[in-house]
């Protein structure tokens, strides 16, 4: 995080009873689609498109992922859910040895 704050030596602090006004704006000629924040004091915040897409993918995972298990709750329910013992266990067995040769836990 980079601060480019020429008044941080305290020597014009801030007003006080003031809220600072908050806008944002959008680099001129940018292609990287950042959004920076910037408030009446100077202070600025800027996120890429990155992290919005990120942000994005993580939420249609998790939407995905909510889907999926209220469909596993219902066939479980309903006597539905038929588990596969043998294929379960070996997901398993994969799983562990994995974690064990690259380090994890």
């Amino acid at each position: 995080m980079k601060v480019d704050d020429p008044n941080l030596n305290g020597v014009a602090g801030a007003q006080t009873g003031r809220t600072p006004e908050a806008h944002e704006t959008n680099r001129a000629g940018s292609t990287s689609g950042a959004r920076i924040s910037e408030s009446a004091g100077g202070d600025r915040a800027e996120i890429s498109s990155l992290a919005g897409r990120i942000s994005q993918a993580f939420a249609a995972h998790a939407a995905q992922r909510t889907q999926q298990i209220s469909k596993l709750t219902e066939d479980y329910r309903a006597g539905k859910y038929d588990v596969n013992a043998r294929s379960i266990s070996q997901a398993i067995t994969r799983d562990a040895l994995e974690r064990k040769t690259d380090g994890s836990r």
